[in-house]
């Protein structure tokens, strides 16, 4: 006979879990940075406890850019809490045996479910691929549980709302803000500006909400209105706004200085977004523009081809960035030259924010190393990688890195915190003032430029 210790790990048994074993698998194997099971399941348990802790009903905040009508993946899992406060999570010793440590965690879920009468066993799995993955401290890898599996990387559709994205809140329980408003829409005729923070809708108190929720309560029939408590610096301001459909933009321009100044902003790198930005660059030069910004603050990233055709706009025959694999393999991400737009030499600025993350960071890297463009703003995210969405058994996603990625002139590590890309000229809009700080720098930048040149960029 052998004792049952042993027999698992002889013979490991198959657990309940499977969308838990699944997620455990595909990191053990496949993340970059080689995870050990016990990193991967102390952090599943840690997950699993604090969904059990969570009073039902509770929600989880998301971390990522959505739009501000309609829902949009995050990486947040289910939303309601099991309902047992005082619930402490048994912990087995691990042995780095990976089936067995993976039998030893599902007993101790089931012993959780066993004591826990209130909580969902579903919940309680998507809660432990959920922590697992955050666990991983890098933001490319993340679950999504099946609804919002459903919106990942969808183009965007008509909704009724006031036009506008949302931005989850940089701290805990903070405040959800505007971060970027559509042209001609409802928001911007009423005054709403990207920064404001959203306190409350139709009198409801909404800090510390998730982006998804919000956008939900703000969304209604068309021509019914919607009442938004705003904070502007240190200013609240109600707005009484008109529902419209609408549909998110891709690029949204603007112009400046007669139109010599071109300003793209990209609110998310996917879907037909660097067609679109070509289009309207070309559109721009047959118009007279001499220089362009690209304004990726906010913009989360996505495609790794939409990034790079993007940047390929600007540059032929180069390499944007270094790709670092599992195996410590550099391969260089090279631009796609068909996306090149040969009448346009003249100069380029990038914006970047602390939001500005994965293709974003591409881009902005790329161009600067090859000389093409320079950037203005704040630090970007140090979100820099490839991730791979894999389908779990529930229907959801689990994104899983598998590179990570180097400044190309530097050899600098861009994935990180603290690192990303550091801006040419550092600033930050104040929401205090009535200026765009940030905007007004790129904007003299690039006007010194077409100065010093002159003759640069005409068609």
């Amino acid at each position: 006979m052998v004792p049952p210790d042993v027999a698992k790990q002889i013979i490991p048994e198959r657990t309940e879990y499977k969308t838990l074993e699944a997620a455990y698998h595909v990191l053990l194997e496949r993340h970059v940075d080689r995870p050990t099971p016990e990193k991967l399941l102390t952090n599943a348990l840690d997950g699993a406890e604090a969904y059990l802790k969570r009073k039902g009903g509770e929600s989880t905040a998301a971390p990522s850019v959505q739009p501000g009508v309609s829902p949009a993946p995050s990486a947040a899992p289910g939303a309601r809490g099991g309902g047992c406060p005082d619930l402490n999570l048994e912990r087995p010793r691990l042995t780095s045996s990976t089936e067995s440590d993976l039998v030893k965690a599902s007993e101790s879920l089931d012993k959780a479910m066993a004591v826990c009468k209130t909580a969902d066993r579903t919940q309680l799995e998507r809660a432990a691929v959920d922590g697992m993955a955050k666990g991983m401290n890098e933001c490319h890898t993340y679950y999504l549980d099946p609804d919002r599996a459903k919106a990942f990387n969808k183009p965007p559709e008509p909704y009724s709302g006031i036009g506008a994205m949302i931005l989850a809140p940089s701290t805990a329980g903070g405040m959800s803000e505007m971060s970027s408003v559509f042209p001609n829409s409802p928001a911007e005729k009423a005054g709403v500006r990207p920064g404001d923070r959203i306190k409350s809708v139709n009198g409801e108190d909404v800090t510390g909400f998730a982006p998804d929720e919000i956008a939900a309560k703000i969304r209604g029939p068309e021509g019914t209105e919607v009442r938004l408590m705003l904070v502007r610096g240190t200013q609240e301001l109600l707005f009484t706004i008109k529902r419209a459909t609408l549909t998110a933009p891709r690029v949204i321009e603007r112009d400046f200085e007669s139109g010599k100044i071109v300003m793209l902003s990209i609110s998310q790198l996917n879907g037909d977004v660097a067609k679109s930005t070509k289009e309207l660059v070309e559109k721009s030069l047959a118009a007279g523009a001499k220089g362009f910004i690209i304004d990726l603050r906010n913009d989360p990233g996505g495609d790794l081809s939409a990034a790079v055709d993007i940047a390929s706009i600007f540059l032929k025959n180069a390499t944007l960035v270094d790709q670092v694999g599992r195996d410590g393999k550099k391969e260089r991400v090279r631009t796609n030259d068909r996306f090149f737009v040969e009448r346009f030499t003249g100069p380029v600025v990038v914006m970047v924010n602390e939001r500005s993350a994965s293709g974003s960071e591409i881009i902005a890297a790329g161009l600067r190393s090859n000389g093409v463009a320079s950037v203005v703003g704040s630090r970007s995210a140090g979100c820099v990688g490839i991730a791979q969405p894999r389908q779990m058994p529930d229907d959801g996603l689990l994104l899983v890195t598998l590179a990570r990625m180097q400044d190309v002139k530097t050899g600098e590590e861009l994935n990180g915190q603290g690192r990303g890309v550091k801006p040419d000229i550092d600033v930050k809009d104040d929401a205090n003032t009535a200026a765009q700080e940030d905007t007004d720098a790129a904007v003299g930048l690039l006007r010194d430029k077409l100065a010093a040149k002159p003759g640069v960029g005409t068609p």
